[in-house]
């Protein structure tokens, strides 16, 4: 979240023009007066941004921030020996905008099935393969039953892991 954006001011404002843009924000927002939960949650990212850009340390911490292109990043700010009576920790909380839908492209969904019913086909495999190892002649000194258990668990968390899948796939698409 770009805090001068959010404030509307430009990256080269003053202490005084950032604290009026803030004022002028929180009269149209505070939630006495503006009883919108938007407006709620706006005041709060306001407030937020206030707190970032007011002080000189963190505001030269988050231009670095901006500059190394971590918009989305959450970050701490913990200046070290501060001359202020009550030092604090400042925080930067980045709400983000909201996230773009990402579509897979055909090969991307064709190649994650491959990768899924691969490692399913292993999972079965070694389950039938101690299945197998334990019914007929066993082979000295391999246990077949290290292969079951392989295999009942492997083959669990995957069938596990494609009923969540297919669970969240029908809640998204439901509106």
């Amino acid at each position: 979240m770009d805090y001068y954006r959010v404030l509307g001011v430009n990256k080269d404002a003053t202490e005084a023009s950032i604290r009026k843009a803030f004022r002028c924000r929180a009269k149209l927002l505070h939630p006495d007066i503006n009883k919108d939960m938007r407006a709620k949650h706006e005041f709060q990212l306001a407030n937020e941004a206030y707190q970032v850009l007011k002080d000189s340390n963190s505001r030269r911490l988050y231009d670095l921030r901006i500059s190394n292109g971590s918009f989305n990043q959450k970050v701490y700010y913990r200046p070290g020996q501060t001359t202020q009576p009550n030092p604090r920790a400042y925080y930067a909380y980045s709400y983000g905008d909201p996230p773009s839908e990402y579509k897979p492209t055909r090969l991307e969904k064709i190649f994650d099935q491959f990768l899924f019913f691969s490692m399913l086909m292993m999972g079965l495999s070694a389950l039938f393969y101690g299945i197998y190892r334990a019914l007929g002649e066993p082979v000295e000194g391999v246990s077949p039953y290290v292969g079951i258990v392989f295999g009942v668990i492997f083959t669990g968390i995957f069938l596990f892991g494609w009923d969540k899948m297919q669970r969240l796939k029908t809640k998204s698409n439901k509106p």
